[in-house]
């Protein structure tokens, strides 16, 4: 079992009744209850709890289980990042709302200017930066925002919690594209949940943001709003639209409704495969799904790879100059640990060079901790540099490395209106990194929507820290891509 929950970053799902061969044979009513028994005195021997999920009868006095054991007894409770995305006005920052405080909305969005960060989000009702907000989960699955006084407090969450999904809550206009594909690439996402309004349906937006998660790989589920609004016909009408976006060639996934807590396990297992695309109807003023919504959250697995024994890795998204504390900086692990009182490289600045500094202390969701480990968000309290040296995009590393100026890669063309040619500027996302950078060479001469090509691009300002194999994605205007560095040029 220790085994399992390693494998697992924390959780297991066992399923008693089925054979090594995995034959569904079943297994007796009392032989169930002294094997759940057992079950839950390995795990409380491994630190861990044991939730039993459901139990079917498969023929006459046979049943199959399932089990969730989850470990009770580390510093950190497991954690999911979930990307929230959608097009102005679905519902998304209410959603969110609904989630983390456990009420209803009013039907006027009340409950959003609980995510919103700026007044400007709270008087226009569309979000434009990127808003996180954690939803905790105890040993049993029940949701512990609604047990403290303040369901948006992030320490008391993560004390209480042994599971938290975090919502990201990303914009959904046009105009703030580049700060959603920010918060897609350098926010360590495991899942994407696209939030569509019933009164629009499936926007233009909303379909890029579709696309966008499925090139990169990103598991998806969707959750349809304002069922309390709509019959069943404008509801079909939109679950088919969902249906043939999921056919295009690149995406080419399946829908599947749920609507009942036996569909919530099956989905689970169905969305791991990338070939599966949950569907959830939910109304934020009449509760309507909600529940259905939270045990999928609470059951979704963690997607971390822990590369623990990896050269650390950290790409910096914001900087701070906090009173007392000095230079504190938000950053990404994307790969092994770092740790309290650890001297570590910050870089490239303009000239390519990195900079020595000692990490004082670290926070995750504001509580005070030892050390970090892949795909975790955190805060870094830095001594030996200054906020003014620091810029959004740098690396945390363990030496200095060489950086690119240029690199080669082959980039796939979503959109363009015209042609592409040698020369063309798009700015590049890379995790945290925005930058423009220059077209210098095409291999096929031109591109055009549809097309791939093996390309060579230069950074127009500076260097920045690249590894071979990285997803990346480029913009300007209405163009869209998405490539992957083959080679860089050092």
């Amino acid at each position: 079992m220790k085994f399992r929950l390693e494998e697992g970053n924390g959780e297991a799902i066992y399923i008693l009744g089925v054979s090594d061969s995995g034959d569904t044979v079943g297994i007796g009513e009392q032989d169930l209850k002294r094997t759940l028994d057992i079950l839950s005195k390995v795990a409380n021997l491994v630190g861990s709890s044991i939730t039993p999920l459901r139990v079917t009868e498969v023929r006459p006095g046979r049943y199959v289980a399932e089990a969730l054991v989850r470990v009770s007894k580390e510093m950190l409770p497991i954690q999911v990042n979930v990307a929230v995305l959608g097009h102005v006005n679905a519902g998304k920052s209410t959603l969110i709302g609904v989630l983390i405080s456990g009420k209803r909305d009013d039907g006027s969005g009340s409950l959003r200017n609980m995510v919103a960060r700026h007044l400007h989000e709270v008087i226009s009702g569309r979000t434009s930066s990127i808003s996180t907000k954690l939803l905790g989960f105890d040993e049993k699955g029940r949701a512990v925002n609604y047990e403290l006084r303040d369901p948006l407090d992030e320490a008391g969450i993560t004390v209480a919690s042994r599971k938290i999904v975090k919502l990201i809550d990303l914009a959904g206009h046009e105009r703030y594209l580049r700060t959603t594909l920010k918060g897609l690439l350098g926010y360590g996402v495991d899942y994407a949940m696209l939030v569509i309004g019933l009164d629009d349906g499936l926007s233009t937006m909303g379909r890029e943001h579709l696309g966008v998660a499925a090139v990169l790989k990103i598991p998806i589920f969707v959750v349809l709003t304002k069922v309390d609004k709509y019959g069943e016909g404008r509801i079909r009408e939109v679950l088919n639209d969902i249906k043939s976006v999921l056919r295009v060639p690149g995406i080419n996934r399946l829908a599947y409704v749920v609507e009942s807590e036996d569909e919530v396990y099956n989905s689970i297992v169905a969305m791991t495969t990338l070939r599966v695309v949950p569907v959830f109807r939910v109304s934020n003023v009449t509760g309507q799904g909600i529940d259905l919504l939270l045990n999928f959250l609470n059951l979704l697995p963690s997607r971390r790879v822990k590369l623990v024994s990896a050269e650390p890795l950290a790409y910096i998204d914001e900087i701070y100059e906090v009173q007392g504390v000095g230079t504190v900086v938000l950053g990404t692990v994307i790969r092994g640990s770092l740790s309290q009182n650890q001297s570590v490289f910050i870089g490239p600045d303009d000239d390519g060079g990195f900079r020595e500094v000692k990490i004082k202390s670290i926070q995750v969701n504001r509580v005070f901790v030892s050390s970090v480990q892949a795909k975790v968000v955190a805060t870094f309290a830095l001594q030996g540099v200054e906020k003014g040296d620091l810029r959004k995009g740098m690396v945390i590393t363990h030496r200095p490395f060489p950086c690119a100026r240029s690199f080669s890669a082959r980039v796939f063309l979503l959109h363009h209106p015209t042609t592409i040619k040698e020369g063309y500027v798009a700015t590049v996302h890379v995790h945290t990194i925005r930058q423009a950078a220059r077209f210098s060479k095409i291999e096929k001469g031109y591109l055009r929507s549809g097309d791939s090509s093996e390309v060579v691009m230069n950074f127009l300002y500076r260097p920045e820290y690249l590894e071979e194999g990285q997803l990346f994605v480029f913009r300007e205007g209405r163009t869209r891509g998405i490539g992957v560095v083959k080679k860089l040029d050092r």
